[in-house]
């Protein structure tokens, strides 16, 4: 098994994928959340994933069980003091974000390493509410972590030279393909993405086509494995809205508004495949 020992603070979508990520190639994760309950699931959650991975004969049932050991759940955020690397992958807050890392500078290591999970928030910005901001860094993983190989790592001016080769040599030995990005909006594929995914979406408030077919469009027309639409179904709508309205107000351009349908099927709950509804309705 790896010597470094990993810690991740979040279990939810984001959170518990990066742990179980982790944890499938071999290395000690202690994982939290602000509710000991929230912990609970998302482990259970990683559990089932696993147990699915064995049905579909994916992996061996003995395989499971080993990345499930490896997988620490703790109710005190002191457990963490032992952790080479912290992620933390909580909710898209800032406030939540500074309460928490002046709780995480208070007992781990000075050797430690934080990386932010955030989709849309300036990395510099949070660096400045850390102690030691010289090893802060973003680590943007995505959905799902133990499948989607990308992440994005993001740099700041305050951050010492030597982090940034660790944190890529161990993403590497995960499997992931790493990406420099220096802090900015959307950093690469969000800046990217979302506005393809806007403009999707405006077709469909203009009535231009339908979701099918503009997705049908954009899949043979362009070799992308999914249409815009789907791809933001996946996301979950309401985090469409948000980055976009982030990217918005961080670049002062109105463009990156959130388009009516997007913001329209947000308000009546209708988020993407995790509420069983979005552009597609995914209920069968």
């Amino acid at each position: 098994m790896n010597k470094e020992i990993i810690a991740v603070a979040g279990t939810g979508t984001m959170g518990g994928g990066i742990a179980q990520m982790f944890a499938e190639n071999g290395f000690k994760t202690r994982v939290w959340d602000v509710n000991p309950t929230f912990t609970a699931k998302g482990v259970e959650n990683i559990r089932k994933r696993l147990s699915k991975s064995v049905e579909k004969g994916k992996i061996a049932a003995t395989d499971a069980e080993t990345v499930m050991s490896r997988i620490i759940p703790t109710d005190s955020l002191g457990a963490f003091a032992d952790a080479d690397l912290v992620i933390e992958a909580i909710i898209e807050n800032e406030n939540a974000k500074f309460k928490l890392y002046r709780q995480l500078e208070a007992v781990i290591r000075s050797t430690a390493i934080i990386g932010t999970n955030t989709s849309s928030l300036s990395v510099t910005g949070l660096s400045r509410q850390l102690g030691s901001p010289e090893r802060f860094l973003g680590l943007h993983f995505f959905n799902p972590p133990t499948k989607l190989k990308l992440v994005e790592v993001i740099t700041t001016s305050a951050l010492k030279p030597e982090v940034l080769p660790t944190v890529n040599a161990l993403l590497t030995r995960c499997g992931k393909q790493p990406v420099t990005v220096k802090d900015a909006p959307g950093f690469i594929v969000n800046r990217l993405l979302l506005p393809f995914i806007n403009e999707a979406a405006k077709l469909v408030d203009a009535g231009v086509a339908c979701p099918a077919d503009i997705d049908t469009a954009m899949r043979l027309g362009t070799l992308h494995p999914a249409g815009p639409l789907q791809v933001a179904d996946l996301i979950g709508l309401d985090i469409c809205r948000d980055i976009l309205e982030k990217l918005a107000n961080a670049l002062a351009d109105p463009h990156y508004r959130p388009a009516k349908s997007i913001v329209d099927l947000v308000d009546a709950g209708k988020l993407g495949r995790k509420s069983g509804q979005g552009f597609y309705n995914y209920s069968s």
